[in-house]
C-alpha cells in the first residue's frame, strides 16, 4: 500500500496537528452525531476522552522542563514566564471588572486570558535558530511550562474571574510534576514523549471537537481575527518590556505576542472545573484557533523588523565608539 503521508501533510498546514482533527470532528458531530456516540471504546476516546488526554499532554509538557538548566537560560525562562502571567492576569482582570464574562465586541474574559497567557513555544524556539542564541533555547525549558491550561487556571482564579478549586490545580499539576521528575531522570522517558505529543494533541483536539458544532465555527470568525490582532500587538509591548531585564538585547520578545494552538484545548478543560464558563467555551475554541493562525504569520514579521532595528543601533553605537577613539 502506498504511503501517503498524512501526518507530514498535517504538519505543513499552521497549527495542522490540532487545527485539522478539530475541524474534522466538528464536522462530524454537526452532520453525524450519531457516529461519536456510538459507546464504548470510541465515545470513550473521541467524545469524551480530553480530560485524560490533557493529562497526557502535562505529562508530556513536564518532561521536557530540565530541572538541571541554571544561569542565564533560567533566567530568561523565568522572566519570559512571568511577564505572559503578568500581561494575562491584568488585562484579563480589566476585561472583568469593566465588561464581565462576556468581555467585548464577541471575546469573552474567558479567551482573552487564556490567549494572552499562552503563546507559541515551537516557532519562538524557531526563531531562536536565526535570532537568538543557546540561552534563548534554553530558556523554553522554563517558559514551557505556561503551555497547557495550568497557567490560564491560576490566573482565572487569582482574578476572581473564575471559581477554581484547589483541588482542581493540584490535579493540573501533579502530571506536570510527575513528568518533569521522570523525564529528568531517565532520558529515553523523554525521547518516548516526544514522540508521542503529536498523537496524543491530535486525539485531545479531536475530543473537544467532537463537543462542538460548525455553527459556533462561523459565528467566531470574525471575532477571532481581532483576537488574533490584539495578541500580535503585545507582541511590541513584550519586545520593550522583556529587554527592561536583559543586558544583550534581543528581538524574541516580540515572539510572546502569539496564541499556541494548543489554547484552542484550554477552555474545555478550565470550564470543567467551573461550569459557568461552558457557555463560552465553543466560541472560545474557534477564537484561539484562528488567533493562533494569524499570529503565526505576525510573530515573525514582528521579530524580524525589531531584530533589523536592533543590528542597526548596534552598528550606529560601534561607528561611534570608533569615532570617539579617535
Amino acid at each position: 500500500m502506498k504511503n501517503i503521508n498524512i501526518l507530514d501533510k498535517m504538519n505543513k498546514v499552521p497549527g495542522g496537528l490540532i487545527i485539522i482533527p478539530l475541524i474534522a470532528a466538528i464536522l462530524i458531530n454537526t452532520f453525524f452525531p450519531s457516529v461519536l456516540a456510538i459507546g464504548g471504546p470510541t465515545s470513550a476516546l473521541f467524545k469524551y476522552g480530553s480530560t485524560a488526554m490533557m493529562g497526557m499532554f502535562l505529562l508530556i509538557c513536564g518532561s521536557s522542563i530540565n530541572i538541571k538548566q541554571a544561569g542565564l537560560p533560567l533566567y530568561k525562562g523565568s522572566v519570559l514566564l512571568l511577564l505572559k502571567i503578568v500581561v494575562g492576569a491584568l488585562v484579563g482582570w480589566a476585561v472583568g471588572s469593566f465588561f464581565g464574562p462576556d468581555g467585548f465586541l464577541g471575546l469573552s474574559t474567558l479567551v482573552i486570558i487564556v490567549c494572552l497567557t499562552s503563546s507559541n513555544s515551537s516557532l519562538y524556539i524557531a526563531l531562536c535558530g536565526d535570532y537568538g542564541d543557546a540561552s534563548d533555547a534554553g530558556a523554553i525549558s522554563v517558559f514551557c511550562i505556561k503551555d497547557g491550561p495550568f497557567v490560564s487556571m491560576i490566573v482565572l482564579g487569582a482574578t476572581g474571574l473564575a471559581s477554581i478549586p484547589f483541588e482542581s490545580l493540584l490535579s493540573m499539576i501533579i502530571p506536570l510534576l510527575i513528568g518533569m521528575a521522570w523525564g529528568n531522570l531517565d532520558k529515553k522517558f523523554k525521547e518516548l514523549c516526544s514522540s508521542a505529543q503529536p498523537l496524543i494533541i491530535i486525539i485531545m483536539s479531536f475530543a473537544i471537537g467532537a463537543n462542538s458544532s460548525i455553527k459556533t465555527v462561523f459565528t467566531a470568525g470574525l471575532s477571532g481575527i481581532l483576537l488574533g490582532i490584539i495578541s500580535a500587538v503585545t507582541g511590541i509591548f513584550f519586545f520593550y518590556m522583556y529587554n527592561i531585564f536583559l543586558r544583550k538585547k534581543t528581538a524574541l520578545g516580540a515572539a510572546l505576542g502569539t496564541t499556541a494552538a494548543s489554547s484552542a484545548l484550554t477552555p474545555a478543560i478550565v470550564a470543567q472545573t467551573d461550569p459557568a464558563l461552558l457557555p463560552f467555551v465553543d466560541a472560545a475554541t474557534a477564537q484561539l484557533a484562528t488567533a493562533s493562525i494569524i499570529t503565526m504569520i505576525t510573530a515573525p514579521l514582528l521579530v524580524a523588523y525589531f531584530d533589523k532595528r536592533l543590528k542597526a543601533k548596534t552598528e550606529v553605537t560601534e561607528t561611534v565608539q570608533e569615532v570617539e577613539k579617535t
